[in-house]
């Protein structure tokens, strides 16, 4: 019985479509990959949906900025101390220290259990140093105009260290205000000024910059 041999045509017919193949699918993901833009997504801890808020990292638009924690346990012991706010609300931004009182410059918080203190937004650690009475404490800069401060920390950071939004600067720690084991207390300044965290955490970022 004779064998049936295929046409001359037929084999590089098929190397053509076969090689057509392959090249049409890198093409397709290498398409897609360069018109996925970068994006860090962090969970946005203001909301009780657990929604997520997206953050540009190649220098798009931020949409949202988190709090310095993630554990949902935190609480807050003092708050920014406000000029125009209530008697009561300005009682509780107090804080005592060897029977003096001094208005609380950012938000104290606290927590029964040790917790991560993480970088409300993408910056550069511009300065690391003891405080005698509040502990360990570290400088971000996020931008020309804003910068964060946090205090009573621990942390194995250096100056010049670069954070990316949500990442984790160090753990709660000890200080001479508070009663608590486990502190935070955060100042944020803007254009030098300081603001009140509570409702930093809620401003369009794009209109600090």
């Amino acid at each position: 019985m004779k064998q049936k041999k295929l046409r001359s045509y037929v084999l590089p017919t098929l190397y053509v479509i076969i090689l057509m193949v392959v090249f049409g699918v890198v093409s397709l993901i290498s398409s897609f990959m360069r018109e996925t833009p970068k994006y860090l997504y962090a969970v946005d801890v203001l909301g009780e949906d657990n929604t997520t808020s997206v953050v540009d990292t190649d220098g798009g638009i931020i949409t949202g900025i988190i709090k310095p924690f993630m554990d949902k346990n935190v609480t807050i012991d003092k708050t920014f101390y406000d000029n125009e706010a209530s008697e009561a609300e300005q009682q509780n931004s107090l804080i005592t220290f060897q029977n003096t009182y001094m208005k609380n410059t950012g938000v104290l918080y606290n927590c029964k259990e040790e917790f991560d203190v993480v970088t409300v937004l993408d910056g550069t650690i511009t300065n690391i140093k003891n405080d005698e009475f509040l502990g360990q404490v570290v400088e971000i800069e996020h931008n020309a105009n804003l910068k964060t401060i946090y205090y009573s920390i621990k942390t194995d950071l250096k100056v010049g260290d670069y954070l990316s939004q949500g990442e984790v600067i160090g753990k709660s720690s000890t200080n001479k205000i508070s009663d608590s084991k486990y502190n935070l207390l955060i100042e944020v300044y803007y254009n030098g000024t300081l603001i009140n965290p509570e409702e930093f955490y809620n401003m369009d970022i794009n209109a600090l910059y």
